[in-house]
């Protein structure tokens, strides 16, 4: 925890230091999970446009890191066959939730798997395979490495593997060039307890701390907060490790994310000539 703590900066770590009992969680651990789903429920950026990419394609679709759904369901409304593989089974629990609570007629087209994406052998080859929500970020380079060799091994002749990545640029009106970027903003929870979502953009744009803090810390009790820290990984640096694992960038989709210091692109992917 304390390390977590340590690596909190900005606006966020000064409201920290005002309290007295706090309990610093990352926020993908299960007791993180159902907030985590909330936040991204909220994010309508890159949905609309990884799903109208979906309609392009046929055939069953692979779901690289899945977590609570939120580009599952959407899929599965498409009448296609989805096989979902998450690591977290705190975030498949919540899908599954999801499913009982009002989606079990789809059911019977959806496979969850949980297993590491890196190293994950569905079996068979697809031809859509779809990895969103910038989750690439939370890989290492040898982490990326193993997904992209297994890919190159899922992924069928004319397949494609659809990844959404950010790039540096963004927002210029946002900061000076070599200062942080600070973005506050409020959301709730799948309870409607609401939280103070701290996104700290460090100066080379490489890196983005994302802290959630309640909004009432007026308690005598301790406070749980909930942090992160994400890669930024541009497309030609990711474009690079494609290459080595027999892979291509075919096509890039800008993604709309008007007021934030990163733009979001889903790159498609395919097996290298």
């Amino acid at each position: 925890m304390a390390t977590l703590l340590e690596n909190i900066n900005g606006r966020a770590a000064t409201v920290l230091r005002e309290l007295t009992d706090v309990a610093v969680h990352d926020i993908y651990d299960p007791l993180g999970a159902r907030l985590y789903d909330a936040v991204a429920q909220q994010d309508g950026h890159e949905l609309r446009e990884m799903i109208a990419i979906a309609r392009r394609t046929t055939g069953p679709i692979l779901e690289l890191a899945c977590g609570a759904g939120r580009f599952t369901l959407p899929l599965l409304a498409l009448g296609r066959e989805v096989t979902a593989v998450d690591l977290s089974p705190s975030m498949l629990a919540i899908l599954s939730d999801r499913l009982d609570a009002g989606y079990v007629h789809l059911r019977n087209k959806l496979t969850l798997v949980e297993g590491d994406i890196c190293n994950f052998d569905p079996g068979l080859k697809f031809s859509t395979v779809i990895f969103g929500c910038v989750t690439v970020s939370l890989l290492d380079l040898g982490a990326r490495s193993r997904l992209f060799r297994n890919m190159a091994s899922v992924l069928a002749p004319e397949g494609r593997f659809f990844l959404s990545t950010t790039a540096p640029e963004g927002d210029a009106s946002l900061a000076a060039p070599g200062a942080p970027v600070e973005n506050v903003q409020l959301i709730k929870d799948s309870a409607g307890m609401p939280y103070c979502l701290h996104e700290y953009i460090v100066p080379d744009r490489s890196v983005r701390e994302i802290t959630l803090i309640p909004e009432d810390t007026n308690t005598s009790s301790r406070v749980n907060v909930f942090t992160t820290a994400v890669r930024v990984l541009p497309p030609h640096q990711l474009a690079t490790e494609l290459q080595a694992n027999n892979l291509a960038v075919l096509a890039t989709h800008p993604v709309r994310t008007p007021g934030s210091a990163h733009e979001i692109v889903i790159l498609e992917v395919g097996h290298r000539a």
